[in-house]
């Protein structure tokens, strides 16, 4: 169950992000194959510039993503650490009169 609620997020939905990111490559990788579609037809420059625009979308989208990820998780584990050890010295100030 930990595993489930971790893909979902904290609320048990699927984040605002995941969703952009997935909407944002679904249509940059259609585009992609129409631009070979505009290649086959002759129009290779605009095929060409196309495929770069799109290609350097991609990146820039997933290196975003990848990035945003990243620092959530560090520091949502960060987060954890620090309540783990607030914790732990609450109990043993209380053992401890």
């Amino acid at each position: 169950m930990q595993s489930n609620e971790k893909k979902k997020g904290k609320f048990g939905f699927i984040t605002f992000t995941k969703k952009a990111v997935a909407v944002i490559l679904m249509i940059s990788l259609v585009d992609l194959q129409l631009s070979y579609l505009l290649a086959f037809m002759g129009k290779e420059q605009i095929a060409e510039s196309l495929s770069s625009t799109i290609a350097s979308t991609i990146i820039g989208v997933m290196i975003g993503y990848f990035l945003k990820a990243l620092l959530e998780t560090f520091f949502e584990k960060r987060e954890e650490r620090l309540n783990a050890n607030f914790e732990d010295n609450g109990q043993e100030g209380e053992d401890h009169p």
